[in-house]
């Protein structure tokens, strides 16, 4: 009498091998398609927050804030007296720049007053940030007790109050 195992057993081991491989290799890809799907989640709430902190540091630290509706082009949220620079200048114009023909919302940021439009002999004085592009609405308001910021980038909404 031979020991050993027929055809028909290493066929059915064969196969139950197989299927037990397909279901780890969909599960195995559905943990790869979630990694990817929360990376690009936390590296969007990541930029939310960066932007969240420094228009928060921008509104507390200022003393005076100026909100200017321009032309078509842009509109602009000014802060005077502001005290939180970026690069290390002592008393910082800030500008918050909101471009309507791309979306994009930008920081300026000089140590002279800061007049729109630019004068291009005037740009290397100008620190340019671009904080957020794709935006559909960015509005400050303004109250005697607080301040209050709302931003709307990438189908999240980032809402600020600070203290006056």
């Amino acid at each position: 009498m031979r020991k050993g195992f027929t055809l028909i057993e290493l066929l059915i081991s064969i196969i139950l091998f197989s299927l037990i491989a397909t279901f780890l290799y969909g599960g195995i890809d559905q943990v790869r398609i979630m990694r990817l799907f929360y990376t690009q989640k936390g590296e969007v709430l990541k930029k939310h927050e960066q932007i969240r902190s420094l228009l928060y540091r921008d509104l507390i630290q200022a003393d005076t804030m100026t909100i200017i509706t321009g032309d078509e082009n842009y509109s602009i949220i000014s802060f005077e007296g502001e005290r939180n620079s970026l690069y290390n200048i002592a008393l910082p114009n800030v500008i918050w720049l909101v471009m309507q023909k791309d979306n994009s919302v930008l920081r300026l940021e000089s140590a002279q007053n800061i007049q729109l439009p630019l004068n291009p002999s005037d740009l290397y004085k100008i620190h340019t940030d671009v904080v957020a592009s794709k935006c559909s609405s960015f509005h400050v308001y303004q109250t005697n007790e607080s301040r209050f910021a709302s931003l709307k980038c990438d189908n999240e909404e980032i809402q600020i109050e600070t203290p006056r």
